[in-house]
């Protein structure tokens, strides 16, 4: 697409009239277009570029002495078809209405806008008095990466969590590999069915991560969650490790990890719950201002052996008097972790 750029400088009042009359960096803008999305897109990025370049953008015209005004309108050109609108920028100074400078720019989607608007809004600024060519080439300078939020030393985490557990039952000393029984196994009188248990288990995380080498940290936190089988009254607390491998991708983290956990208490419903469990997940997260990451984690977890719990039949079907389970949990959880201490 051919751009056309024609300019009509109207200096009505020169600079140096104005150099010891007004302040420097606030400005008001103002902006009309025939489509709604043009006038919103328009004034967004120059709100944007105005701040970038030291201004202080002012809802308020009459505080201001100068106004950033655009106009957008449709166009057809025989000669060029791919002009589809001209952009008309003008800069007012509000005490007298005098129009300082006035162009236009010709232009076919809004996309191709991106890379001009700066240059658009330096062009109609740059000789508004106060601001020398030093400053704005100062400010025009592209900012760096603030890297701050992913060169930590450590970050405290929190999160909540909703992991879901699967008490898998197994044959061990069932009649028929699932029946609680009376009498013998051989000859039971009463025999009461078993299956299967899903178990929800809402809790929260609290924990402290160590980013030791860029690519790797290691997190030790703290777990409480809903962890009974047969009621939701009781609180399961456990210890957890997970050892992360740390990806990042511009604002973008990405975390596989290795875990442990170590359950510090056990509900009566248990005769034995393994006192460790294993297993991965990942964790992805993006930039959260300049120190934090909101994140969410998805992890899987098994005990390597059998999970006892307690005959839940009494008198009715004694037998046998430990039921044997595999437990696999499937944990899901969102958070926020803060960053202390830079690295560089």
């Amino acid at each position: 697409m051919k751009k056309t750029l024609f300019f009509a400088f109207f200096f009505i009042i020169t600079a140096s009239v104005f150099a010891n009359n007004f302040p420097t960096k606030i400005i008001y803008i103002e902006g009309t277009a025939e489509r709604q999305d043009h006038r919103a897109f328009f004034m967004s990025n120059f709100e944007l570029e105005a701040t970038a370049l030291g201004f202080t953008v002012s809802k308020n015209r009459a505080e201001t002495e100068f106004t950033f005004m655009f106009n957008v309108q449709s166009h057809s050109d025989e000669y060029d078809p791919s002009i589809k609108y001209i952009l008309r920028i003008s800069l007012i100074e509000n005490e007298t209405g005098t129009e300082m400078v006035s162009f236009g720019w010709a232009f076919a989607e809004l996309e191709d806008m991106y890379a001009h608007n700066q240059f658009l809004f330096h062009t109609a600024t740059v000789h508004i008095p106060g601001i020398s060519e030093e400053e704005w080439a100062d400010l025009a300078q592209p900012r760096a990466e603030d890297k701050r939020w992913k060169n930590k030393w450590l970050y405290l985490r929190a999160s909540a969590d909703y992991p879901i557990t699967f008490y898998s039952l197994q044959p061990t000393g069932l009649i028929g590999g699932q029946g609680a029984y009376t009498g013998t196994f051989e000859i039971p009188s009463t025999v009461q069915h078993m299956d299967h248990k899903i178990m929800p288990q809402p809790g929260l995380t609290v924990g402290a991560e160590l980013q030791f080498l860029d690519f790797m940290s290691l997190e030790i936190n703290f777990q409480t969650y809903l962890g009974d089988p047969k009621t939701y009254k009781f609180f399961n607390m456990a210890l957890a490790a997970q050892l992360k491998y740390n990806l990042i991708i511009q604002n973008f983290m990405l975390q596989p990890y290795g875990a442990f956990k170590y359950h510090l208490n056990t509900s009566s419903v248990f005769v034995e719950l393994p006192s460790f469990v294993f297993g991965g997940g990942i964790q992805a997260g993006i930039k959260a201002g300049s120190q934090g990451i909101i994140f969410i984690d998805v992890n899987f977890m098994l005990s390597l052996s059998d999970v006892y719990m307690h005959n839940p039949f009494g008198d009715l079907a004694p037998l046998p008097e430990k039921i044997h389970y595999k437990m696999y949990v499937l944990g899901i959880g969102a958070g926020y972790k803060f960053g202390l201490v830079d690295k560089r």
